[in-house]
Parts: C-alpha cells; sequence; structure tokens
C-alpha cells in the first residue's frame, strides 16, 4: 500500500469571448470569479462509457480555494465468510479522488490539482474532460477555457542533450491567452495570432531530417510556456528506433502522506487545509 497520495499538477487557460450575452452584462464574472463558480457545481458527465461525478465542498469553507471529488461506480466481484462456502457475490461501491482548484490570479497562474487514484481514472485524461462537462451545463460560457499538465521541462532537456544533432522534429501546441508575457518580437507574434486572427491554440512544428539545433533562445522559451507553466504540450522525434518524447509523460505531481493511525480525517478535509502545498507552492 501505498504511504502517500499523489496530486497531478494542471494550469487552467482561460480567454474571454467577444460575444456579449445580456446575462453576462447583468451579472459579469472575471476569471477568477468563472472558475470558482464552475467547480462550485456539481457536474455529471460520461467519459469513455463510464459516468463520472464531480461533488465539490461548500465553497465557503475552503475559499479562496475550492476542494471536492471525482469519482465513479465501481463493481468488484468479493467472497462471502468461510462459512459461508466463500460464495461470489458482486459489490458495487464507489470510487473517488480529491480535486483541489486554486481560482485565484497570481505570478503562479490559476492550478488544479488532481489525486492519482487507479480505480477512479488517469488525472490528465479527466482533467480536460471534467472542465468541458462544467462549462456544457452552463447556457452561456464568458471564457474560452482549457486545463494542461503541468510538465518537467527539464526531461525535453535530457532528451535534447541525448540525441545532439538528432533530433528530427519538434511539435509545440500552445495555448495562447496568457502565454506570452514578453514584449520581444516572438512574443508579438503570438500575441497578434491571439489578437488579430482570434487564435486560441497555435500549434508550431519544426523538422529536419539531418537534424535540428534544438538549444536555442526560442525553442527554451517555448519549452518553457508549453511544460512548465502548463499552457500546452510539446512531442519531439530523434534518429533511432522509438526514440521519442512526449511532454505528457513527464507529469509534475506533488505528495501528500497518508499520516498515521491517529489521524483519521477524510483526505478531503486535509486537502482543505494544505491546498496551497498540493499546489506546490509551499
Amino acid at each position: 500500500m501505498p504511504k502517500e497520495h499523489r496530486f497531478d499538477l494542471f494550469r487552467l487557460s482561460l480567454r474571454q469571448r467577444e460575444q456579449i450575452d445580456i446575462l453576462e452584462a447583468i451579472e459579469p464574472r472575471d476569471r477568477e470569479q468563472w472558475i470558482q463558480f464552475l467547480f462550485s457545481q456539481q457536474t455529471v458527465f460520461r467519459h469513455h462509457g463510464t459516468d463520472f461525478v464531480y461533488v465539490p465542498l461548500d465553497p465557503k469553507k475552503t475559499h479562496p480555494y475550492v476542494v471536492g471529488k471525482i469519482g465513479r461506480e465501481v463493481s468488484e466481484l468479493e467472497n462471502s465468510p468461510p462459512e459461508d462456502g466463500y460464495r461470489e457475490q458482486i459489490h458495487d461501491a464507489w470510487k473517488a479522488s480529491v480535486v483541489v482548484v486554486d481560482p485565484t490570479e497570481h505570478a503562479d497562474g490559476q492550478k488544479l490539482a488532481i489525486q492519482y487514484h487507479p480505480d477512479v481514472g488517469k488525472p490528465s485524461t479527466l482533467a480536460p474532460r471534467l472542465l468541458q462537462a462544467m462549462q456544457q451545463q452552463q447556457d452561456f460560457q464568458p471564457y474560452l477555457s482549457a486545463v494542461h499538465p503541468i510538465t518537467k521541462t527539464e526531461a525535453f532537456w535530457e532528451f535534447v542533450n541525448r540525441n545532439k544533432g538528432q533530433i528530427t522534429y519538434i511539435r509545440f501546441e500552445l495555448e495562447v491567452p496568457n502565454m506570452f508575457g514578453g514584449d520581444d518580437e516572438y512574443s508579438r507574434e503570438m500575441k497578434a495570432f491571439r489578437d488579430k486572427e482570434k487564435a486560441q491554440t497555435i500549434a508550431i512544428e519544426v523538422q529536419n531530417p539531418d537534424g535540428i539545433e534544438a538549444d536555442t533562445e526560442r525553442v527554451r522559451y517555448t519549452a518553457e510556456k508549453a511544460m512548465s507553466q502548463g499552457t500546452g504540450k510539446l512531442t519531439a522525434k530523434a534518429r533511432g528506433k522509438n526514440n521519442k518524447f512526449s511532454s505528457r509523460k513527464q507529469q509534475e505531481s506533488t505528495r501528500v502522506p497518508m499520516g498515521d493511525d491517529s489521524e483519521k480525517r477524510p483526505l478531503i478535509d486535509r486537502a482543505a487545509e494544505i491546498a496551497s502545498g498540493i499546489l506546490g507552492r509551499d
């Protein structure tokens, strides 16, 4: 049995839509209010043929964070006691993972953490599906929202260093709303795609069968945005059999000790108290 709980980390990205609805004019919400609102609602959705339910705690008790659980029903084959001949019987139960959200805007951005639970599902697939379901149940969506894993940039540079002169393909897929804060030429170009072409996502591909120079300022800047800042994903290929890299396999996570027998409080209650640490801010 593991001695700690693993929480996978994600970044929330929101871009305000241009269409203004009468409801939004009456009851405006900024990004923080919108995230707080979404994750404070019970949400039911279907994912890979299974029904999932997200249930939040009272947000007034966890402010400024939002804490809840996402779970699904499972059926397990069990046996009765020996005196009953180990008779087989099906037991229906629910398995759930704790969800922690910080909707506030600050330098570290707006984050989401989902507990990894093998009986519930991979947080990397649940996070975008949950956000999508939350938005679909709203009559009006003031923002185009996305969620991406926060991943370990150093893993990409280990791949680059192992394959100097051998990398033939790099692809960045990036959410553009809040990702480029600098005033350099590259940042201005990306902002122009966002503001003029109304792009929400931009894909950049670099290919050369003779080898790409990957250790450049431009690649470093974009890799940092896509991975450690959680605004997209990065894939790469190098010469050699199955010599590939995917940022999706480099999930950043935090750990919470199980606690001893004297501490029998539910994990969700502990998570509400140590939300900042779970989100990697302590």
